[in-house]
């Protein structure tokens, strides 16, 4: 599943270690198991009636593994209308005394009658039941769209992970029960149903005359299939194929949108199937563009789902979507191995599907599509991000979680990026063919199974075993798990420390990251591999670890010449850790990012600059340094740097609203940078030079040289859109979500209203989400509170799955933050009566604030929310955890704040005004007696070396 990530609450994620008790209330007793599943479910779809409903009848076949006079399923919000329970050997019926729903538990306990069931026995349990689909995007569910003549056309799809199966039918909804099923769906004659597999035969049901005709389409059974994985649908879409294998749905208004994804689609199948060396299960695989969907997608076996926005293209699309679209699919392909094909046993473990199907999204998309650079971006998109996000830990990447809410919260950052990021690591730390043939052996050794982290390690240490490698593998002193399972079963990462200051030697020392100053006493260390290069040997492309740290030793020393110059560690960004130096070695490396920067290794650029910022960040590296270093990147003609300047300044930015002062001196220095990176792919973009970068970063400098007030891109936007707004010119894709932005900026409320309705009518996704985003842009406090306040209205055409995106797109910036603070000030009553889930989104309504409040009167506002009297505990609680956010963020600005004032005033004892002119003048100068102190410790450091 690709979950849409909008991490906003920063509280600690951590989950306790000793709730047994817990975990037995939610978790299945062991005394029975599914062997199979029948389901049989019939949908009806009468909007005229306002009948949204299901029927279904399941026979799920169990074996008693112990004597018992109870059977406990789970089900949640379905009516059980009948239970029969039948020896299978001898037909007999055992007599049912009673059931009782559990609904804190989800589950259905059926009572027996003495002596119940035998163990070892085989059992089948019939159970119809009723429900109404359901409108939260989750279980068996409804959703709508208009079709070309304007009428409202229904349809019912699945989302079963990670819990929602049992709210479709009774099942053992744990991942660990992988059993065939075979399904029967009945549905009208005008529509089609869809499920994992083909169907294998159709019967008309009879019907009286004038009554509506139903079919009942009979599916092939499965392989052994966890029940989160199966899917079906009724509606009235239709399909899109170059072949009999891949089969792609949507309504008919929106065909062709599909033409960019079927192109492509069995390519990147193939990928798969040749990485592996085993074929696709199935003899089919479905693609269904869905209207309303809460994730990105999911990887259900035979029939993956999407929001429309990730499998619709348009030549309105913008090209970093084309890279989502294919980038999403390949992420859902890669599960049809890793997580459909072998599972995960328990929740616990769901990064075993979902680090693979991160890693894999990048690997095979690279292969499919070399000058994408796609490989690079991991660095950016995944490592980089996984590093913010984990520098305060949360939870190891196998975590220990029980009810359904913990085990929705560990779909984080940790389990995709931070997980991918550790399995590149390990690939880098054996290598490529060991890599591989470890994962072939893996798949082939548990397919159909559900697993643990320790059948895919002993699949690793089985392959190095029989390869009889005897050296340089993970140091010759370690198995693959006990590597692996200091970086998967701890919270956080750690930060290398480098002292070269000795002629003769290196000190590398470890201690666990942390953001936040004080520290916390933290004993935690890691088994770490480490690469390196020097300014002599200038080797950036031999990945495998030289230097191993073990997990019980804090440091090491290893022999260095002290003619070899500045070094480096942990080269193109492998390893999963920051990497710190002293002042000598950082004003090397500064030097020689100044005078010629490609000769440092571009990923290592990145990460020089990402490190630095964050070590400042954490109290440990001066300021300077980060704010000296970036002084190359006039340099600097690749994009991928650049992208990490943006991530590490903009928190800076951010956080410096609440001194108009500095914070003004702060932007201004971020803006001089963003001007820069503005015009070196705006002349590129210009140029048309055809590469995919070019265009997705004109897209991301555009928006973030825009948002800073760049001058030279505000005018480029304004004259698109004023274009677009006279006479409909068609703005480029790629510019167009800055061009709406500032035309909202800067125009009235019709011009607000114009790109409100292109919201609402336009038939590009990627257009849909260009305009939802710059409709948060206006500056206009009453335009603002009059959009939020239409999800109030019960026909908000803004659809609930829009609805985390509109809230991260209005608090950022300083009215959007005013206007939703007021909002919750005086309408969480009302928005709990009448929005979409209305307390969820109450609550991460309030977690997007507390994530962007900077301000002293926007702390004391939303401080004062959580403590309204009348608040559910659950709000109560929630709006606590996200205010943990405002009280580090502002620790963080009460520490750095007089550090980066007397950078940038290091004469003034008074702080006074200045224009961004004298600022940028400032700036110049703090550089260059920067580089002046770099000059004369290098002139220092060499003629000691002479």
């Amino acid at each position: 599943m690709l979950k849409l990530l909008f991490l906003i609450v920063s509280c600690s994620c951590v989950f306790a270690q000793d709730e047994t008790d817990k975990m037995d209330v939610f978790r299945l007793p062991n005394d029975t198991e599914p062997i199979s599943y029948r389901l049989d479910v019939q949908t009806f779809i009468e909007p005229e009636n306002n009948n949204f409903t299901f029927i279904g009848t399941v026979v799920v076949t169990i074996q008693a593994k112990t004597s018992t006079e109870e059977i406990t399923l789970n089900v949640d919000d379905l009516n059980i209308n009948q239970i029969n329970v039948k020896d299978k050997e001898t037909s007999t019926e055992i007599e049912v005394t009673g059931n009782q729903v559990v609904d804190k538990n989800e589950q259905l306990v059926i009572q027996l009658k003495t002596p119940g069931l035998i163990a070892d026995r085989v059992y089948e349990v019939k159970i119809a039941y009723s429900g109404e689909l359901r409108n939260d995007m989750s279980g068996f569910y409804k959703s709508w769209y208009k079709d070309e003549k304007n009428d409202t056309k229904w349809l019912a799809i699945t989302q079963f992970e990670p819990t929602y199966a049992r709210s479709a039918f009774p099942c053992y909804d744990e991942p660990a029960f992988k059993t065939p099923f075979t399904i029967f769906i009945t549905r009208l004659e005008n529509q089609i149903s869809l499920s994992n597999m083909p169907i294998t035969e159709q019967t008309i049901i009879p019907s009286p005359e004038g009554q509506p005709k139903y079919v009942c389409d009979q599916y092939q059974t499965t392989e052994p299939i966890s029940t989160y994985l199966i899917a079906f649908s009724v509606s009235e879409f239709v399909n899109t194929t170059k072949d009999q294998r891949i089969f792609i749905y949507t309504h008919a208004d929106y065909i062709d949108q599909l033409t960019y994804i079927n192109e492509r689609a069995d390519k990147l199948l193939n990928l798969m199937e040749i990485y592996t060396n085993i074929p696709y299960t199935y003899s089919k695989i479905g693609l269904l563009a869905i209207p309303d969907f809460s994730f990105g997608a999911m990887e259900n076996w035979g029939l993956n789902t999407y929001r429309e926005k990730y499998l619709l293209v348009t030549n309105k699309s913008t090209e970093k979507d084309k890279e989502t679209v294919i980038t999403v699919v390949q992420h859902e392909f890669s599960h049809q191995w890793f997580g459909d094909l072998v599972t995960c046993s328990s929740w616990n473990y769901v990064w075993l599907n979902e680090a693979f199907a991160t890693l894999f999204e990048y690997f095979a998309v690279h292969a499919a599509e070399p000058d994408w650079r796609i490989g690079d971006l991991f660095v950016i998109e995944q490592l980089q991000e996984a590093l913010a996000y984990d520098h305060r830990p949360r939870h190891p990447i196998t975590a220990n979680v029980n009810d359904p809410n913990e085990i929705e919260d560990i779909f984080d950052i940790i389990t995709y990026n931070k997980g991918a990021s550790v399995l590149r690591m390990l690939n880098h730390a054996l290598n490529d063919d060991i890599f591989r043939t470890s994962l072939t052996l893996y798949l082939n050794t548990y397919k159909y199974k559900a697993v643990e982290p320790k059948n895919l390690w002993n699949s690793f240490d089985s392959v190095i075993y029989d390869a009889n490698y005897k050296s340089g593998i993970l140091g010759n002193t370690i198995t693959v798990e006990e590597f692996m399972r200091s970086w998967t079963d701890q919270a956080g990462y750690p930060v290398i420390n480098i002292d070269t200051t000795n002629p003769n030697y290196i000190v590398i020392s470890q201690k666990q990251y942390q953001v936040d100053v004080p520290k916390l006493k933290s004993t935690t260390l890691w088994y770490i591999g480490l690469s390196y290069t020097t300014q002599l040997h200038k080797q950036f492309n031999n990945l495998q670890p030289t230097v191993w740290l073990n997990n019980t030793e804090t440091e090491l020393s290893i022999p260095l010449l002290a003619d070899e110059g500045w070094v480096i560690f942990n080269l193109q960004s492998t390893g999963f850790y920051r990497v710190n130096y002293d002042i000598k070695n950082w004003n090397l490396l500064i030097a020689e990012l100044k005078s010629n920067p490609k000769t440092i290794h571009v990923l290592n650029r990145a990460q020089l600059i990402d490190d630095s910022f964050n070590l400042a960040r954490a109290g440990e590296l001066p300021h300077f340094i980060p704010f000296t270093l970036v002084s190359y990147l006039e340099k600097e003609d690749d994009f991928i740097p650049w992208y990490s300047v943006l991530n590490s300044m903009s928190y800076i930015v951010e956080r410096f609203r609440r001194c108009p002062h500095t914070g003004a001196q702060v932007q201004d220095f971020a803006k001089t940078y963003a001007e820069i990176a503005y015009k070196k792919v705006s002349d590129q973009y210009e140029k048309n030079d055809g590469k995919h970068l070019t265009k997705t970063s004109m897209q991301a400098f555009s928006n973030w040289a825009c948002n800073l007030d760049v001058e030279s891109c505000v005018k480029s936007a304004l004259n698109y859109f004023n274009a677009w707004e006279k006479d409909g010119t068609e703005i480029p894709p790629d510019v167009k979500e800055a061009a709406l932005c500032n035309g909202i900026k800067n125009g009235t409320n019709e011009t607000w209203n114009k790109v409100f309705e292109l919201f609402k009518n336009t038939s590009s996704t990627s257009e849909r989400q260009a305009s939802l985003l710059a409709l948060a842009c206006s500056k206009n406090s009453t335009i603002l509170s009059q959009y939020l306040n239409l999800l109030l209205d019960r026909n908000c055409p803004i659809r609930p799955q829009d609805y985390k995106t509109m809230f991260k797109s209005l608090t950022s910036t300083p009215v959007g933050i005013n206007v939703t603070t007021d909002f919750l000030q005086n309408k969480i009553n009302e928005s709990l009566s009448n929005m979409w889930e209305g307390e969820e989104m109450i609550m991460l309504m309030y977690s997007n604030l507390a994530s962007r409040v900077a301000t002293g009167k926007e702390i004391d506002e939303i401080n004062a929310i959580r403590s309204l009297t009348y608040l559910s505990p659950t709000l109560k609680e929630s709006f606590d955890n996200s205010y943990k956010e405002v009280e580090l963020n502002s620790a963080y600005f009460e520490r750095c704040h007089p550090l980066l004032h007397e950078w940038f005033d290091p004469s003034s004892t008074t702080i006074a005004p200045s224009s961004a002119v004298s600022n940028s003048y400032h700036y110049i100068n703090v550089i260059i007696l920067s580089l002046i102190f770099v000059t004369l410790v290098n002139i220092n450091y060499f003629n000691v070396i002479q």
